[in-house]
């Protein structure tokens, strides 16, 4: 049975994953067809869900090992840095906040 430091471990490599996902697709731009970019934003939106109901609140709370600690704030800082490209694709915002 997967502990919480195991699926804290496994939420933070799908978010890092995901955010690398969004700035491929960034990179891309239009050449991707509309049906990648809706597919992606889809995962996203799930994976915006991950880190508000999920990951924050296990940082907040106190609830991570000091190493998925500083990936979380690796997590955010990545976060705030593509920011704008997030914003020009369209995708959905983190709704946390982006200061550890």
């Amino acid at each position: 049975m997967a502990t919480t430091q195991d699926l804290i471990d496994f939420e933070l490599d799908i978010l890092n994953r995901a955010l690398d996902g969004v700035l491929d697709l960034a990179e891309a731009g239009d050449e991707e067809p509309d049906t990648v970019r809706y597919h992606e934003m889809l995962v996203w939106n799930s994976d915006m869900s991950r880190l508000k109901l999920d990951l924050d609140p296990a940082y907040r709370r106190g609830q991570m090992t000091l190493e998925q600690q500083e990936r979380y704030r690796v997590l955010l800082a990545r976060l705030k840095d593509a920011l704008p490209l997030i914003e020009r694709l369209g995708f959905a915002k983190p709704q946390v906040s982006l200061e550890p």
